[in-house]
């Protein structure tokens, strides 16, 4: 059983690495593009693009009305796993829903600062990459029925499907996407329209959202990082799909 300084040196460890990444990314959002190339937008491919994304939609509340609230899988923990405290913390569990809800309130910030025709077209992107990442991440979550780390507490009783819904992090996920859609959509603007500040911000609050998750017991550190990983791949490949 970790003790809490060696849970707090192995999260300290972990910030660290992601605060190294998120400056070499800054450094990079701050180059001049080469070139400009327009977002390839038409009303067909993201027609195609939105009724897929309601057909997953769909298949997910299909999918969860099938499964029973007993359906519980006790992955064995190993690893950086072994980090995460397996009990469950309401102040931290608070912490997190607020540095999500930031993040989006932030996101909606970051739109309305741009251009009506960028404002519209990163708009469109950022609503296709949260669905997209949203629907995957439930996908996954119900395909995995992992245990939460306070469902492994000793004398712990299933009460609800949510116990069984660790693998992966969806708060994470969709706040790493908000950061992400953010950062790759500015890559393709001038200097002067990119807004680098709203990037740090997203990043820095889906980190806090990563760590918190982790803390209050609700995820297991690769939960997170997975979470982090698909919501970025999900931002950069749909922003690539449209031209960029």
């Amino acid at each position: 059983m970790p003790t809490l300084s060696t849970i707090g040196l192995g999260l300290l460890k972990i910030r660290s690495a992601l605060t190294k990444i998120l400056l070499f990314g800054l450094i990079l959002h701050s180059n001049p593009a080469v070139s400009q190339p327009s977002l390839n937008i038409s009303k067909g491919k993201e027609a195609v693009i939105f009724g897929g994304l309601a057909i997953h939609s769909f298949i997910n509340l299909k999918l969860e009305e099938k499964i029973s609230v007993n359906e519980i899988h006790y992955w064995k923990i190993r690893g950086i796993d072994r980090l995460a405290p397996l009990h469950f913390s309401p102040t931290y569990a608070r912490t997190s829903d607020i540095t999500f809800a930031t993040a989006g309130l932030l996101a909606v910030y970051g739109l309305s600062q741009k251009q009506t025709a960028e404002r519209n077209t990163a708009g469109l992107l950022m609503t296709q990459n949260l669905w997209m990442t949203w629907n995957i991440t439930q996908t996954i979550k119900m395909l995995a029925h992992r245990a939460r780390p306070y469902a492994n507490e000793s004398g712990f009783s299933v009460g609800k499907k949510d116990d069984a819904y660790s693998f992966f992090s969806g708060h994470t996920s969709l706040t790493a996407c908000m950061a992400a859609s953010h950062y790759f959509y500015d890559r393709g603007l001038t200097i002067k329209d990119r807004r680098p500040g709203i990037t740090l911000g997203l990043t820095a609050l889906s980190m806090g959202t990563m760590i918190s998750r982790v803390i209050a017991g609700k995820h297991f550190p690769t939960d997170v990082l997975a979470g982090a990983i698909l919501g970025t791949g999900v931002a950069y490949l749909n922003t690539k799909l449209h031209g960029r």
